[in-house]
């Protein structure tokens, strides 16, 4: 305590004759004092003086938003894709192709009982994956700018507009060799509606302003 009861006093009576904070400090390590002591003292000084706490630093990344996000893109990934799976499952059933007007109904009554699998299980999961990172994000709202975060979601995009962009190339195949058949839009629609609503709504939450105050840390 009297250690620290000195160096009190040494701040108040260098800044009274005039000292700026630099000055301070590199009396300070002139006598051999760490660098990071320096700053901490300076901080316990201010403190005592000011009543107010310094705001400690808080990563904007973290192995925990690494593990939510990639949980949150995997369960997307999953549910997305049971989803696409069942539409296109439907479409077989309840529209007839003229190439192949007779579709495997025990083949595709096991693709429809995977896929609703994977919806009935990835989904909840995302949905409770994607509450815990809006709660981070609303308690520390830094982790907008997490390099973690963004990252992640870029690489979400990334996939997300390849499968897009090649849906697009398919049906514009198709279409050039004069082979589009009813069953073949609702199945490129269907997959250019999920793939593109994704891209969007992630896209949509890479655009939030940053909080005030912080920086880009990529």
């Amino acid at each position: 305590m009297k250690a620290r009861s000195d160096v009190q006093e040494f701040f108040d009576s260098a800044r009274n004759q005039g000292a700026s904070d630099e000055v301070i400090i590199g009396l300070l390590r002139g006598r051999g004092w760490p660098e990071e002591d320096v700053y901490r003292a300076l901080a316990n000084h201010f403190e005592t003086r000011s009543g107010l706490a310094v705001p400690a630093y808080r990563r904007s990344g973290s192995a925990k938003d690494a593990f939510l996000y990639l949980l949150s893109f995997a369960t997307l990934a999953t549910w997305a894709v049971g989803l696409g799976r069942v539409v296109f499952a439907l479409i077989d059933q309840y529209i007839r192709d003229p190439i192949n007007p007779a579709p495997a109904y025990y083949s595709s009554s096991y693709e429809m009982a995977d896929s609703l699998a994977c919806i009935i299980v990835a989904f909840p999961v995302y949905l409770v994956t994607m509450y815990f990172i809006t709660r981070e994000v609303r308690t520390h709202p830094e982790k907008l700018e997490s390099s973690v975060r963004r990252w992640l979601t870029y690489i979400a995009l990334l996939i997300a507009a390849g499968i897009v962009v090649g849906d697009l190339i398919t049906f514009l195949t198709f279409f050039l060799r004069g082979a589009l058949t009813t069953p073949f839009i609702f199945k490129v629609a269907t997959t250019f509606v999920i793939a593109g609503g994704i891209f969007w709504y992630y896209m949509s939450s890479l655009a939030k302003p940053p909080a005030p105050g912080m920086a880009n840390d990529e």
